[in-house]
């Protein structure tokens, strides 16, 4: 059965340029030009992928976003222009997995499309029911995207879950920034993305970190990011916020 990528953008050159790349990966590409089409076929016809452009004339991007999330796990990329101010850290809290500056390098763009339709097979991270890490004062279940800090308990999105799932593999380590978007996103070595950055911040705030002192998720400067549960780390050494 062919795999459905849906293409929701107002804009139909922009129809064209990804025709040729979507086609290129073996992919069937249905095209909206409405924010109501697409949340219309989507509900018809179930794609595996949605690529949301942030021209559509009805529906904004995010908001578009959040009603598909709503209504599936399946795979959302926003295609936002370069010069355009999306508020990323939203993008993600409201269920994108991902955001791609139409300007990115087609060989990029490519790589990053076949990430995400590896991300929908959720065989690719191994999940199994019922998995816990429990480190005590924080307790992460996978199954239900449930965080615990102490008294506090919040759910994760999936991406949250799965980058500190990945950390929580390696606590007191250090993790490197290439290794946690290969692990958690599919990334190839090379991709240049701010995604890891956001979501990094998120679980920090969600931890009840200090941004500016944290304890629990520090970054080694250059290399990538360490989780500690236990009680404060020092900010000193490699590491620094």
């Amino acid at each position: 059965m062919p795999t459905l990528v849906l293409l929701a953008a107002g804009d139909r050159r922009l129809w064209e340029e990804h025709d040729r790349l979507l086609c290129d990966l073996g992919l069937t590409v249905q095209h909206v030009e409405t924010g109501r089409a697409a949340l219309w076929l989507h509900e018809q016809m179930a794609p595996r992928l949605t690529l949301i452009a942030t021209d559509l004339p009805d529906l904004h991007a995010l908001d578009l976003c959040r009603r598909l999330r709503r209504r599936s796990n399946r795979q959302l990329i926003v295609l936002a222009e370069a010069t355009e101010d999306v508020d990323r850290t939203l993008a993600f809290e409201i269920g994108a997995d991902d955001i791609i500056d139409e300007g990115c390098r087609i060989d990029e763009l490519r790589e990053r499309i076949d990430a995400a339709l590896c991300r929908s097979d959720d065989s690719r991270l191994g999940r199994e029911p019922g998995e816990v890490l429990d480190f005590g004062r924080i307790v992460l279940d996978r199954r239900s995207r449930l965080l615990s800090v102490e008294d506090r308990s919040c759910t994760l999105t999936r991406m949250e879950c799965d980058l500190l799932w990945a950390l929580g593999q390696y606590a007191g380590q250090v993790v490197a920034s290439e290794h946690l978007l290969e692990t958690v996103w599919g990334y190839p070595s090379g991709i240049k993305t701010r995604t890891l950055d956001v979501h990094i911040g998120r679980l920090r705030r969600k931890l009840g970190e200090d941004g500016k002192n944290p304890r629990y998720i520090t970054t080694v400067r250059a290399v990538g990011f360490r989780f500690d549960p236990r009680e404060a780390l020092s900010a000193g050494g490699e590491a620094a916020a």
